[in-house]
Order: structure tokens, then sequence, then C-alpha cells
């Protein structure tokens, strides 16, 4: 525990010193993020990171990351095109590369290389810094409050064949912190409204908790316990990140940001 605190504190504080900063320091750490998780999503099922459809889910994740002013956004063309190369790799490759691990690689790509790209275009925006602070703060919020909350009075299981320590009542106590948060953020400031407050909140806190089933479905799947060791006492980076990813494309669907 002392180790996960530790780490949670510096970790923190770096990366809300980047984001206050933003620019090319954050979109640096957002850069390397990225590189991290596409190493754990490759490793978690045993995939080398030098076979040609890594390389290509490689090139792809920085393509897909790298800020529409620079590519022109994200196209329906990127996409097919990553497909159909993907797709041809077993042939060429004379199924050195199978379909399920370039299936497995392109999801990788596009999800990861997408969600950082909006995490990193959010903060682009006018009101960039407050709306992704609001975002981390109801994530955290959640995280904590769930984890205490589900400890102290948790009895019902959320989804225990995917996590099984995670609570119904946590997780609600999750939800209800979030919006408190949000609601003391948004006097603070003019451009987050109450009512905003409250549904990008309930939106963060609710599809976030799903973020985390995710990843934790698909460990699960693999049979590993964390994507990685990058950051001592809570796992890898897509351990860490795992809300967050699902949240950011969740949220620019809805409209939120």
């Amino acid at each position: 525990m002392k180790t996960r605190v530790i780490t949670g504190a510096i970790g923190g504080a770096v990366f809300l010193s980047l984001l206050f900063l933003g620019g090319v320091s954050y979109g640096v750490l957002l850069f390397f993020i990225a590189l991290a998780g596409y190493y754990e999503w490759l490793k978690m099922n045993k995939i080398s990171i030098g076979n040609l459809s890594s390389i290509i889910g490689f090139l792809f994740t920085i393509y897909y990351f790298l800020p529409s002013h620079i590519t022109g956004g994200l196209t329906i063309e990127a996409f097919i095109l990553h497909l159909l190369i993907l797709l041809a790799v077993p042939v060429v490759s004379k199924n050195k590369s199978s379909i399920h691990e370039v299936s497995y690689i392109f999801m990788g790509s596009v999800y990861l290389g997408v969600s950082l790209h909006l995490m990193l275009e959010t903060r682009l925006l006018e009101e960039g810094l407050i709306l992704t602070l609001a975002v981390l703060l109801a994530t955290w919020a959640t995280d904590t409050s769930a984890y205490f909350v589900g400890k102290a009075i948790g009895k019902r299981k959320l989804w225990p064949t995917i996590s099984p320590n995670k609570t119904i009542e946590g997780s609600l106590g999750g939800i209800v912190v979030a919006v408190i948060v949000l609601a003391i953020l948004s006097s603070f400031s003019d451009y987050l409204t109450l009512s905003h407050a409250f549904i990008l909140a309930l939106a963060v806190s609710i599809f976030g908790q799903v973020g985390d089933l995710v990843e934790s479905a698909v460990k699960r799947t693999l049979g590993v316990k964390d994507s990685g060791q990058i950051l001592p006492g809570h796992g890898g980076a897509l351990d860490r990140f795992d809300s967050l990813l699902f949240i950011f494309p969740v949220l620019h669907l809805l409209s939120l940001i």
C-alpha cells in the first residue's frame, strides 16, 4: 500500500503539472503513455513487438494519436487502410501472423491511439484545461470512493465473473462522490455550469467504471493479473489509464466535451 501511495502521489503530481503546462509537454506525456500501453497490449497476449503486424500497429497507433492539425483528423479512410493492411499480413507472412493476432493488434492500435488522441484534443480546446481536470477529478473520485465504500458497506457483487472485488454499493458510492466533486469544481468555474458538471460527472463515473471492467475482462481472458510493472504498486499504464481510455471517446461521442 505504501508503494502504491508514493507512486500515485508522484505520478499524479507529474501528470497534473504537465496537464497545466499543456502544449508539447502534455503531448509528449500522452505519447509515452501510448507507447507504453501498446507495448503492454502486445505483451499481455505474448505477441512480439518486432513482428510485421506489431510494427504496422505501432505506426498506426502513432498516426491516430497525432493532433488533428498535423494529420487532418481521424478519417474512415485511415481505419480502412489500417484494417486492410493488417488483414493482408497473414497472407504475405504465410500465416506467421494469425488472423487472431492481427485482429487483436488492430483493436489495440485503434483503442489506444484514438483514445489518447481525444485526450490530447480535449486539452487543446479553449476550455480544455478545466474540462480535462474535471474528467480526471471525477475519475479519481470514483475510483477512490468506490474502493472505500465497497470495503465499508459493499455486499452485492457488481460483476463477479470479471472483477470479483467490485460491488454495487461501491459503484454507486463512486458515482455520488464524483457528482459532489464536480459540483464543487463548478462553483470555481465560469465555464462549467452546475448542470453540465452533473451530467459530466455521471458520464465519467459510469463509463469510467465500464472502461475498468473492459480491461479486467481482457486481462482475465488472457490470464494476466496486471498489464505491466511500469508503475510500482499500480501495475502498467493500461491498469492506470483504463478508465480514461474509455471515457474520452464516449464524452466526444456524446458531445459533452
